[in-house]
């Protein structure tokens, strides 16, 4: 009993103190609080409900002798050890992330249970010699197995009780871990040197290879004991899926117990079968449940990826649009300027011209203001600068914008406007953009068409069920039909300068306004867009 205070000691390790944000994170995350699911829970029952059914069918006949095979204790106790070995380099792990002196007690533990199966198998008769290696007295396996079966429940008990302490373990972890592991290899050694060295000295067990005393059959029982407590407190205390399958460790390990009788009889070979169990179950539970934290950590942070290249993305797109919509009355201002010029370069100068092109240039100017409250709004999907427009009034104000530059490129321009075109409730600034937008792109696709007929023809018209049309026509190369179904892709363009952009923000613009933008082949060649916005006179009926 002092050497398993003294192990619990040295694993709990110097003061303690609250963990960090990091550290109280990785413990959110750890098997230790992790609760089990209505589905864990029942396949725990199914396994104590087996458990129980094996001890019950097997203990009527546990006493049946069976053929002597000692070599099967040095295999079964090298597969304990392996097994609670890596069960314990996994909770080291589960502690580093945590500092949870309750898992550091647990994870020495099953050290301690792979320790001492080495003495174990070693100085069992007849395994590697006769009577046993390392100067094994008759006594000196059963001592072992006793201080086994004690050591390791004790310290299941000790996790259960501080569990739940809210501080962690202050310090370097290594050097947690570094005690934790040297402590308890001190105690293993110093177990077997007791159960080696006074062996003379300790209450007869066996008074045989293979028979058993009174006292032989009685010692068990205070390990039983000690089993029970355990689950009870883990019972209590429960409350994580580690907890729920610790519980089922126990319940093998009571099983085991129970079935322990004399050597190389049915209920011999059975309990060490379970004891094979009690070191498996939480290997394959860490083993899951890690590979489960492993798969939802991966897709948590491929999500949090997609996220960040969303918002990247949504970065890109907003300085994007902000540069392509900037640059068209820039590029207007600047011919206009030049327009100007030449015109006050005139002997006599043409101060009327000059003096609209100027004109032209203040009107490009404020619109290149009103671009950025544009597409403000825009982003932030408000309705509050939207009002009932006049869709004729916008294709009439913008041919006149464009009225100079429409000569400059010689393109004749044919309206049809229905009169009295019912209106439509949206943001003017928008629509009028998506128009200028389209008409601009005309303008550039039948700048190409050297020797060709240049016509850009509008139309305005009802639609059924309550909409309007309106439809931009021009005779330039038109779309090539394979890229119809991409056109209004992000950063899908066909101009050496062109970002993509401009036809993606006019679709999201006109299908804000609850309509729809299409795109086809022209009656005479080029390309015909074609906006479709119903008609919606109030807020209350806007698309937001």
């Amino acid at each position: 009993m002092s050497d398993q205070a003294a192990s619990k000691a040295a694993c709990g390790g110097a003061p303690l103190n609250r963990p960090s944000a990091d550290e109280a994170f990785g413990d959110e995350i750890g098997l230790i609080n992790l609760q089990p699911t209505a589905s864990q829970n029942r396949i725990a029952l199914g396994a104590v409900v087996l458990l129980f059914f094996t001890v019950v069918t097997v203990a009527p006949f546990a006493s049946v002798t069976l053929p002597i095979f000692a070599a099967f204790i040095p295999f079964l106790n090298a597969t304990i050890l392996v097994t609670d070995l890596i069960t314990a380099i996994l909770l080291f792990a589960q502690f580093s992330i945590s500092r949870s002196r309750a898992l550091l007690v647990l994870a020495g533990g099953y050290l301690f249970t792979a320790l001492i199966v080495i003495p174990h198998a070693l100085t069992f008769p007849g395994a590697f010699s006769p009577t046993g290696f390392l100067g094994a007295g008759i006594q000196t396996t059963a001592w072992l197995y006793i201080f086994w079966h004690f050591g390791f429940p004790a310290a299941l008990s000790a996790y259960a009780l501080l569990k739940h302490e809210p501080s962690g373990i202050r310090g370097s972890i290594r050097s947690a871990i570094g005690r934790c592991v040297a402590v308890t290899v001190a105690i293993v050694s110093a177990l077997t040197g007791i159960a080696i060295g006074a062996d003379p000295y300790l209450p007869r067990l066996f008074s045989s290879a293979t028979a058993l005393t009174t006292l032989g059959t009685f010692v068990p029982s205070v390990d039983l004991l000690v089993c029970v407590l355990s689950l009870v407190l883990l019972w209590v205390r429960r409350r994580s899926i580690l907890d729920l399958w610790l519980m089922v460790v126990i319940c093998a390990m009571i099983g085991e117990l129970a079935l322990t009788v004399v050597r190389f009889s049915l209920g011999f070979y059975v309990s060490r079968m379970l004891s094979i169990a009690t070191s498996t179950i939480v290997l394959v539970i860490l083993l899951a449940e890690t590979t489960g934290l492993y798969t939802r950590l991966a897709r948590a942070n491929a999500m949090l990826r997609r996220e960040r290249d969303n918002k990247l993305m949504n970065l890109e797109v907003a300085v994007a649009s902000i540069s392509h919509e900037v640059k068209q009355p820039l590029a207007a201002i600047v011919m206009r300027g030049s327009t100007a010029l030449r015109f006050l370069g005139y002997t006599p100068p043409d101060v009327e011209k000059a003096r609209s092109a100027l004109n032209n240039i203040v009107t490009e100017g404020r619109r290149a203001s009103e671009i950025f409250d544009n597409i403000r709004d825009l982003f932030r999907k408000s309705s509050r600068q939207w009002t009932a427009i006049d869709m004729n009034e916008i294709i009439s104000n913008i041919l006149e914008s464009l009225h100079v530059e429409l000569a400059d490129h010689r393109i004749e321009v044919q309206t049809a406007l229905q009169p009295e075109l019912p209106p439509v409730w949206g943001h003017r600034g928008q629509l009028q953009d998506v128009l200028l937008n389209l008409i601009r792109n005309a303008i550039e696709a039948m700048e190409a068409g050297e020797g060709k007929l240049r016509l850009l023809r509008l139309t305005t018209e009802t639609r059924p069920n309550d909409g309007i049309g309106i439809k931009v026509t021009d005779t330039g190369p038109g779309i090539d039909p394979e890229r119809l179904d991409t056109i209004f892709d992000a950063f899908v363009t066909t101009k050496s300068q062109g970002m993509g952009l401009g036809l993606a923000i006019c679709r999201m613009i006109v299908e804000r306004h609850g309509g729809q933008l299409l795109a086809s082949s022209g009656e005479r060649g080029g390309a015909q867009f074609e906006i479709i916005l119903p008609i919606e006179l109030g807020p209350d009926a806007s698309a937001n």
